[in-house]
């Protein structure tokens, strides 16, 4: 199973998009782990074997803690239209694009 994880400000917007993604997780027949997290937490969970790190854009600013976490797994900015309407179906649909081309190797 991949593990995602999103961030955002404070890990509540990413919580809701998270819980937005579970039922559409299950229209599409796929599983991730989906964990949420606000920046200052996320060098926390890049030990678990994180396989794609996406970020809020609101977040995408924090320079810093994104090249912390640069190197260690794959980091995406969460497009605007998934992540400011919380749109867990087009959240699933990138998850399941950005493993696609690696999983069929």
């Amino acid at each position: 199973m991949k593990n995602v994880l999103l961030i955002c400000e404070n890990g509540i917007s990413s919580n809701f998009l998270v819980k937005s993604a579970k039922s559409f997780m299950e229209a599409y027949d796929v599983s991730f782990n989906l964990i949420s997290s606000d920046y200052t937490q996320a060098d926390t969970y890049l030990d678990n074997q994180i396989d794609l790190v996406l970020i809020a854009p609101q977040a995408s600013y924090h320079n810093r803690e994104v090249k912390m976490i640069d190197g260690r797994a794959p980091v995406m900015t969460i497009p605007d239209d998934v992540y400011g309407w919380a749109n867990g179906e087009k959240l699933v649909k990138l998850i399941m694009n950005t493993f696609a081309p690696a999983e069929a190797i």
